[in-house]
Protein backbone atom coordinates (compact mmCIF):
# COMPACT_ATOMS: atom_id res chain seq x y z
CA UNK A 1 0.00 0.00 0.00
CA UNK A 2 1.24 3.47 -0.91
CA UNK A 3 1.97 5.20 2.40
CA UNK A 4 0.20 8.48 3.12
CA UNK A 5 3.53 10.31 3.46
CA UNK A 6 4.48 9.32 -0.08
CA UNK A 7 1.01 10.17 -1.38
CA UNK A 8 1.46 13.67 0.03
CA UNK A 9 4.89 13.99 -1.60
CA UNK A 10 3.51 12.91 -4.98
CA UNK A 11 0.80 15.54 -4.59
CA UNK A 12 3.29 18.22 -3.51
CA UNK A 13 5.60 17.69 -6.50
CA UNK A 14 2.66 17.68 -8.95
CA UNK A 15 2.82 13.99 -9.83
CA UNK A 16 -0.82 13.77 -8.72
CA UNK A 17 -3.06 16.75 -9.46
CA UNK A 18 -6.73 17.41 -8.78
CA UNK A 19 -8.86 19.80 -10.81
CA UNK A 20 -10.24 19.60 -14.34
CA UNK A 21 -8.02 18.12 -17.03
CA UNK A 22 -8.51 17.15 -20.67
CA UNK A 23 -7.00 13.75 -21.46
CA UNK A 24 -5.53 12.71 -24.81
CA UNK A 25 -8.83 10.99 -25.59
CA UNK A 26 -10.59 14.34 -25.22
CA UNK A 27 -12.40 13.21 -22.08
CA UNK A 28 -12.47 15.39 -18.97
CA UNK A 29 -10.92 14.06 -15.77
CA UNK A 30 -10.95 15.48 -12.21
CA UNK A 31 -7.42 14.26 -11.61
CA UNK A 32 -4.16 13.90 -13.52
CA UNK A 33 -1.24 11.57 -12.79
CA UNK A 34 2.22 12.34 -14.18
CA UNK A 35 4.84 10.03 -12.67
CA UNK A 36 7.22 10.80 -15.54
CA UNK A 37 8.55 13.65 -13.42
CA UNK A 38 9.88 11.26 -10.74
CA UNK A 39 13.51 11.31 -12.05
CA UNK A 40 13.50 15.06 -11.29
CA UNK A 41 12.81 14.15 -7.65
CA UNK A 42 15.28 11.32 -6.96
CA UNK A 43 14.42 11.05 -3.26
CA UNK A 44 10.76 10.49 -4.11
CA UNK A 45 11.71 8.02 -6.84
CA UNK A 46 13.76 6.05 -4.31
CA UNK A 47 10.78 5.95 -1.92
CA UNK A 48 8.56 4.64 -4.72
CA UNK A 49 11.13 1.93 -5.48
CA UNK A 50 11.40 1.00 -1.81
CA UNK A 51 7.65 0.50 -1.52
CA UNK A 52 7.53 -1.52 -4.75
CA UNK A 53 10.35 -3.64 -3.33
CA UNK A 54 8.26 -4.32 -0.23
CA UNK A 55 5.32 -5.23 -2.46
CA UNK A 56 7.42 -7.74 -4.38
CA UNK A 57 8.93 -9.23 -1.24
CA UNK A 58 5.46 -9.74 0.23
CA UNK A 59 4.50 -12.09 -2.62
CA UNK A 60 5.19 -15.82 -2.63
CA UNK A 61 6.38 -15.72 -6.25
CA UNK A 62 9.01 -13.11 -7.11
CA UNK A 63 10.29 -12.00 -10.54
CA UNK A 64 13.80 -12.86 -11.63
CA UNK A 65 13.73 -10.05 -14.21
CA UNK A 66 12.10 -6.61 -14.24
CA UNK A 67 10.99 -5.22 -17.59
CA UNK A 68 10.56 -1.45 -17.81
CA UNK A 69 7.91 -0.11 -20.19
CA UNK A 70 8.89 3.05 -22.10
CA UNK A 71 8.96 5.71 -21.08
CA UNK A 72 7.76 6.32 -17.53
CA UNK A 73 8.42 2.74 -16.47
CA UNK A 74 12.13 2.90 -17.29
CA UNK A 75 13.23 5.06 -14.36
CA UNK A 76 11.04 3.14 -11.94
CA UNK A 77 12.35 -0.23 -13.16
CA UNK A 78 15.95 1.00 -12.84
CA UNK A 79 15.42 2.27 -9.31
CA UNK A 80 13.62 -0.93 -8.36
CA UNK A 81 16.39 -3.04 -9.86
CA UNK A 82 18.96 -1.22 -7.74
CA UNK A 83 16.83 -1.70 -4.63
CA UNK A 84 16.21 -5.42 -5.20
CA UNK A 85 19.27 -6.57 -7.15
CA UNK A 86 16.93 -7.98 -9.82
CA UNK A 87 18.07 -7.79 -13.45
CA UNK A 88 16.37 -5.13 -15.57
CA UNK A 89 15.42 -5.23 -19.25
CA UNK A 90 13.50 -2.82 -21.45
CA UNK A 91 11.08 -3.23 -24.30
CA UNK A 92 12.05 -1.05 -27.24
CA UNK A 93 9.87 1.87 -28.23
CA UNK A 94 10.62 1.48 -31.94
CA UNK A 95 8.93 -1.90 -32.49
CA UNK A 96 5.80 -0.57 -30.77
CA UNK A 97 5.75 2.32 -33.24
CA UNK A 98 6.26 -0.12 -36.11
CA UNK A 99 3.43 -2.30 -34.86
CA UNK A 100 1.14 0.74 -34.80
CA UNK A 101 2.19 1.62 -38.32
CA UNK A 102 1.65 -1.97 -39.37
CA UNK A 103 -1.99 -1.72 -38.39
CA UNK A 104 -2.38 0.88 -41.12
CA UNK A 105 -1.40 -1.76 -43.67
CA UNK A 106 -4.45 -3.91 -43.01
CA UNK A 107 -6.55 -2.06 -45.56
CA UNK A 108 -3.74 -2.38 -48.11
CA UNK A 109 -3.61 -6.13 -47.49
CA UNK A 110 -7.39 -6.45 -47.67
CA UNK A 111 -7.45 -4.44 -50.90
CA UNK A 112 -4.77 -6.62 -52.46
CA UNK A 113 -2.11 -3.92 -52.49
CA UNK A 114 0.18 -6.02 -50.30
CA UNK A 115 0.30 -9.77 -50.82
CA UNK A 116 3.04 -11.43 -48.72
CA UNK A 117 4.17 -14.86 -49.86
CA UNK A 118 3.68 -16.20 -46.35
CA UNK A 119 2.41 -15.04 -42.95
CA UNK A 120 4.10 -11.68 -42.39
CA UNK A 121 6.50 -11.22 -39.52
CA UNK A 122 6.95 -7.83 -37.89
CA UNK A 123 10.25 -7.45 -39.78
CA UNK A 124 8.58 -8.00 -43.16
CA UNK A 125 5.88 -5.49 -42.40
CA UNK A 126 8.50 -2.93 -41.30
CA UNK A 127 10.41 -3.40 -44.56
CA UNK A 128 7.20 -2.78 -46.48
CA UNK A 129 6.59 0.38 -44.44
CA UNK A 130 10.10 1.53 -45.36
CA UNK A 131 9.38 1.05 -49.07
CA UNK A 132 6.13 3.00 -48.84
CA UNK A 133 7.17 5.87 -46.59
CA UNK A 134 10.95 5.93 -46.38
CA UNK A 135 10.65 5.26 -42.64
CA UNK A 136 14.03 3.87 -41.60
CA UNK A 137 14.61 1.25 -38.92
CA UNK A 138 18.40 1.70 -38.85
CA UNK A 139 18.89 -2.04 -38.64
CA UNK A 140 17.05 -2.49 -35.32
CA UNK A 141 16.09 -6.13 -34.95
CA UNK A 142 15.60 -6.48 -31.17
CA UNK A 143 12.31 -6.23 -29.37
CA UNK A 144 14.00 -5.58 -26.04
CA UNK A 145 17.36 -4.68 -24.56
CA UNK A 146 18.96 -6.69 -21.80
CA UNK A 147 19.54 -10.31 -20.89
CA UNK A 148 16.80 -12.91 -20.64
CA UNK A 149 17.43 -16.52 -19.71
CA UNK A 150 15.57 -19.76 -20.02
CA UNK A 151 12.99 -20.04 -17.24
CA UNK A 152 12.97 -16.34 -16.31
CA UNK A 153 9.95 -15.07 -14.39
CA UNK A 154 9.41 -11.56 -15.71
CA UNK A 155 7.69 -8.70 -13.91
CA UNK A 156 6.55 -5.85 -16.14
CA UNK A 157 7.09 -2.47 -14.43
CA UNK A 158 5.32 0.79 -15.24
CA UNK A 159 4.13 3.94 -13.51
CA UNK A 160 0.39 3.34 -13.71
CA UNK A 161 -2.26 1.32 -15.48
CA UNK A 162 -5.34 2.50 -17.33
CA UNK A 163 -6.47 0.09 -20.06
CA UNK A 164 -3.45 -2.29 -19.98
CA UNK A 165 -2.74 -1.87 -23.71
CA UNK A 166 0.92 -0.90 -23.22
CA UNK A 167 1.44 -3.76 -20.76
CA UNK A 168 0.04 -6.31 -23.19
CA UNK A 169 2.22 -4.83 -25.94
CA UNK A 170 5.23 -5.27 -23.66
CA UNK A 171 4.16 -8.87 -23.02
CA UNK A 172 4.00 -9.52 -26.76
CA UNK A 173 7.43 -7.96 -27.40
CA UNK A 174 9.00 -10.00 -24.58
CA UNK A 175 7.58 -13.20 -26.04
CA UNK A 176 8.73 -12.30 -29.56
CA UNK A 177 12.26 -11.69 -28.29
CA UNK A 178 12.23 -14.88 -26.22
CA UNK A 179 11.28 -16.83 -29.34
CA UNK A 180 14.09 -15.20 -31.30
CA UNK A 181 16.60 -16.09 -28.58
CA UNK A 182 15.16 -19.59 -28.24
CA UNK A 183 14.40 -19.29 -24.53
CA UNK A 184 11.20 -19.87 -22.57
CA UNK A 185 10.07 -17.17 -20.15
CA UNK A 186 6.93 -16.45 -18.17
CA UNK A 187 5.17 -13.17 -17.39
CA UNK A 188 4.75 -13.31 -13.63
CA UNK A 189 2.80 -10.08 -13.27
CA UNK A 190 2.58 -6.34 -13.81
CA UNK A 191 3.86 -3.98 -11.10
CA UNK A 192 2.68 -0.36 -11.05
CA UNK A 193 2.51 2.52 -8.62
CA UNK A 194 -1.11 3.54 -9.29
CA UNK A 195 -4.14 1.75 -10.71
CA UNK A 196 -6.49 4.26 -12.36
CA UNK A 197 -9.32 1.68 -12.09
CA UNK A 198 -10.36 2.01 -15.71
CA UNK A 199 -10.38 -1.64 -16.74
CA UNK A 200 -6.65 -2.37 -16.82
CA UNK A 201 -6.70 -4.92 -14.01
CA UNK A 202 -9.59 -6.81 -15.58
CA UNK A 203 -7.93 -6.74 -19.02
CA UNK A 204 -4.78 -8.31 -17.58
CA UNK A 205 -6.75 -10.96 -15.70
CA UNK A 206 -8.39 -12.04 -18.96
CA UNK A 207 -4.87 -12.73 -20.25
CA UNK A 208 -3.91 -14.63 -17.10
CA UNK A 209 -1.67 -11.84 -15.79
CA UNK A 210 -1.93 -10.52 -12.22
CA UNK A 211 -1.72 -6.82 -11.40
CA UNK A 212 0.24 -5.61 -8.37
CA UNK A 213 -0.26 -1.93 -7.52
CA UNK A 214 0.76 0.22 -4.56
CA UNK A 215 -2.60 2.01 -4.58
CA UNK A 216 -5.76 2.66 -6.57
CA UNK A 217 -6.85 6.20 -7.33
CA UNK A 218 -9.81 5.61 -4.98
CA UNK A 219 -7.46 4.75 -2.11
CA UNK A 220 -5.32 7.82 -2.79
CA UNK A 221 -8.33 10.16 -2.94
CA UNK A 222 -9.81 8.71 0.26
CA UNK A 223 -6.60 8.98 2.28
CA UNK A 224 -5.75 12.47 1.07
CA UNK A 225 -9.31 13.57 1.87
CA UNK A 226 -9.19 12.07 5.37
CA UNK A 227 -5.81 13.75 5.97
CA UNK A 228 -7.14 17.17 4.98
CA UNK A 229 -5.18 17.45 1.73
CA UNK A 230 -8.11 16.99 -0.67
CA UNK A 231 -11.23 19.20 -0.24
CA UNK A 232 -14.56 17.39 0.20
CA UNK A 233 -16.05 18.73 -3.05
CA UNK A 234 -13.12 17.52 -5.14
CA UNK A 235 -13.15 14.18 -3.32
CA UNK A 236 -16.84 13.61 -4.14
CA UNK A 237 -16.24 14.57 -7.78
CA UNK A 238 -13.36 12.08 -8.06
CA UNK A 239 -15.31 9.23 -6.45
CA UNK A 240 -18.26 9.85 -8.78
CA UNK A 241 -15.94 9.98 -11.81
CA UNK A 242 -14.33 6.66 -10.85
CA UNK A 243 -17.73 5.04 -10.35
CA UNK A 244 -18.88 6.28 -13.77
CA UNK A 245 -15.70 4.98 -15.43
CA UNK A 246 -16.12 1.55 -13.81
CA UNK A 247 -19.63 1.31 -15.24
CA UNK A 248 -18.19 1.92 -18.71
CA UNK A 249 -15.58 -0.88 -18.45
Amino acid sequence: MLKIELMKKLYEIGAIKFGEFTLKSGKKSPYYIDLRILPSYPNVLVEVAEQLKSLIESQQEKPSVLCGVPMAGLAIANALGIQTGIRVIYTRKEPIIYRDLAKQLRKSIQNGKFQPEETSTVEKVVRFIEELSGFKTHGITRYLDGEIRNGDQIGIVDDLITTADSKLEARDLIMLEAKKRNVKVNILGVYVVIDREQGGKEALEKEGIKLYSLATITEIAERLYKNGVLPAEKYRTIIQYIADEKRLT
